[in-house]
């Protein structure tokens, strides 16, 4: 996974170039600038910090962490202002990060495995203070816009071929939750749970106990 990002760096964010999907880009960072702003935000898998250039004014701070150090110095690169950082950082082993108030992770919860989501979310909640603003925010699964399924794991993973520009191809772990798993998960975890769905994506934000 990590080799396919570094790989499909140059040409990531032309994904957010089509056109049926600009006016539910438009309401996500909207959500996102809200619920982010004047607020310290922990963000994980920031990939070329798309995401992290759209919160980054809204923000009080903003440490974009990746495990790819390539992706998180780019990430840093792309924004302007001194307020934003970066760091290597493991999604599944977060540190101490209680000087921050929000955890931020975009496209990334569907990378993960159905098995290992609740210990991502056990990792949130050892690593963050009580009171802190989870955020995640992710793809749903559109017929005929979204890339097809190509296969299936034995314990109901989901996954896709992908073909870079150079024309080598990667079979990339891509789950789709629904609206109820994400509430039930959230809510062992956090209160004031929401969970929204525009056309193409899904907001999900909670407060931990």
């Amino acid at each position: 996974m990590l080799e396919y990002y570094e790989q499909r760096q140059p040409e990531y964010e032309k994904i957010y170039s089509i056109i049926e999907r600009q006016d539910d880009l438009a309401w996500l960072q909207r959500r996102l600038e809200a619920s982010v702003l004047g607020r310290r935000v922990l963000e994980a898998a920031c990939g070329t910090g798309y995401w992290t250039r759209r919160i980054a004014n809204a923000a009080l701070y903003v440490l974009a962490t990746d495990a790819s150090e390539k992706l998180a110095k780019s990430a840093l690169e792309s924004c302007e202002g001194g307020h934003v950082d970066y760091r290597v950082m493991d999604a599944f082993q977060i540190p101490d990060s209680s000087e921050f108030d929000v955890f931020l992770a975009g496209f990334f919860f569907s990378h993960i495995k159905m098995q290992q989501r609740r210990t991502f979310m056990k990792g949130i909640d050892r690593a963050m203070k009580p009171g802190s603003k989870v955020i995640l925010f992710d793809n749903r699964y559109i017929e005929g816009s979204s890339t097809p399924i190509s296969s299936r794991s034995e314990y109901g993973d989901t996954f896709q071929t992908r073909t870079l520009d150079d024309g080598s191809a990667y079979e990339v772990l891509k789950n789709f939750p629904d609206q109820e798993e994400l509430e039930v998960l959230m809510e062992e975890f956090c209160h004031d749970v929401s969970v929204e769905e525009s056309d193409y994506f899904w907001l999900a934000m909670g407060t931990l106990k």
